[in-house]
């Protein structure tokens, strides 16, 4: 059983309410809010944030659960440190921030990396600046490249999608 539906299934416990009196306090179908419940759907933002309220716990704690199930804590604690070593300059991710500041001596450029990994350089531009999720076959040819682990990668990627909060709470599960 997932950690989420572990937390969740104790604390509607504790306040004896079921899936189905939790589904119609915010307005979603049974079998939909079970299935996000089960982990085989994703939960939606907005389902985590009528959510929340009901179980007593912050939206960044629910997230924080869906991280736990999703990622081991070795990347979970490298998205930590980065995120906290890390202040990115404007709007740039800490994706972006890495992979600049790692090609640098190397003297590549984005167009040199996608070159050097035979990848096509507009895509691989999208996502870098993440405007497109980055790929596992991206992620596993630009590793060596840069002299980094596909897991720091994943990370980097982790630290820019999700709070500190909810960095904490998966750790601390």
């Amino acid at each position: 059983m997932s950690i989420l539906t572990q937390q969740i299934n104790k604390i509607l416990k504790d306040k004896g309410l079921s899936h189905r009196r939790l589904a119609q306090i915010i307005g979603e179908h049974d079998s939909s809010l079970n299935s996000m419940i089960r982990s085989k759907r994703a939960f939606p933002d907005d389902v985590i944030q009528k959510i929340a309220p009901v179980l007593e716990v912050s939206p960044e704690t629910i997230k924080g659960w869906i991280l736990a199930d999703k990622y081991p804590k070795s990347i979970l604690k490298m998205a930590i440190e980065v995120k906290q070593e890390i202040t990115p300059e404007s709007d740039k991710l800490i994706l972006t921030v890495k992979i600049d500041k790692l090609l640098k001596p190397q003297k590549l450029s984005r167009t040199g990396l996608s070159k050097v990994i035979g990848y096509n350089q507009g895509k691989l531009n999208k996502m870098i600046k993440g405007v497109e999720p980055i790929s596992p076959l991206v992620i596993s040819r630009i590793a060596p490249v840069l002299d980094v682990s596909e897991e720091e990668i994943i990370s980097w990627t982790v630290a820019d999608r999700y709070s500190l909060e909810a960095l904490r709470v998966a750790i601390g599960i």
